[in-house]
């Protein structure tokens, strides 16, 4: 599925938000409500946004680019650190067959 296809997440807390809040507002915690909040301005053509510049002294072009969020659980902020830390935790592979079994002890 090609990026301009995908879902926003933004676009489905903007759709669906009054109803979730009428339905769960004595059970959503004020943190909830930031993250769903910042989540829903994030990366939004109408939040804020940062001036980009070209470095080249020869070059005058610029850009206007919409600010992330960057809140933990935001999939669009956090993609690339999630997309880091596989790869990390792939080069500590063993170059050998294996298998890790985690489990808890009382």
């Amino acid at each position: 599925m090609g990026r301009d296809k995908m879902i926003l997440l933004s676009s489905i807390i903007e759709k669906f938000e009054e109803k979730f809040f009428n339905k769960y507002k004595t059970a959503v915690l004020p943190s909830h409500k930031k993250a769903l909040l910042a989540m829903k301005q994030c990366r939004k053509e109408s939040g804020p946004h940062m001036l980009a510049r070209c470095t080249n002294d020869n070059c005058r072009r610029h850009s206007y680019i919409p600010h992330s969020c960057g809140h933990r659980n935001c999939p669009h902020c956090q993609n690339h650190e999630s997309r880091q830390w596989i790869e990390n935790q792939l080069n500590k592979q063993l170059p050998a067959q294996y298998y890790l079994l985690t489990f808890t002890l009382p």
